[in-house]
């Protein structure tokens, strides 16, 4: 059996709190036995799309080095300032169609802020619902990994 594999794919938006979000990720993943491959885009906007390509060249490539991961998790911070709360929905809606259709197992913490919140604080505001969002995931992966490699053979 391999070692299970996750791609954490992030918003780099607001670098200072994904990076903590990441580490807290990391570390609850290393917890589990699980490497990291990490995958980064500028804006939550920008998800969705590296969320497909993603997908699409695990699945596809040729390349025996690049295998599909075991799972997903993906991370972003957006703000009423940057963003409206309908542009946020859709990206968080287009995430979870695209997950839901390949049925990999896959978690995501994709937050918004409104004005007013303390984009500081948000660094630790959720720190719990990444742990649950890895612990959700790792799951998913459990389940999978049971489904696809069940304990009993087929009779002949």
């Amino acid at each position: 059996m391999h070692q299970p594999h996750v791609v954490i794919l992030e918003s780099r938006r607001f670098p200072d709190i994904t990076e903590q979000w990441y580490n807290v990720a990391v570390g609850a993943l290393n917890q589990q036995g699980i490497i990291i491959s990490r995958v980064t885009v500028p804006n939550s906007a920008d998800l969705p799309i590296a969320l497909r390509m993603l997908l699409d060249t695990a699945h596809l490539s040729e390349n025996s080095s690049l295998y599909a991961p075991d799972g997903y998790l993906v991370l972003g911070l957006n703000y009423k300032g940057d963003m409206s709360e309908q542009n946020h929905n859709s990206t968080w809606q287009t995430l979870q169609e695209i997950a839901t259709k390949t049925g990999l197992p896959f978690a995501n913490v994709l937050e918004f802020e409104q004005e007013g919140f303390e984009l500081a604080n948000a660094a630790t505001r959720y720190v719990s619902k990444i742990q649950l969002a890895v612990q959700s995931l790792v799951t998913l992966m459990m389940l999978r990994h049971q489904l696809i490699n069940p304990p009993f053979s087929a009779a002949a």
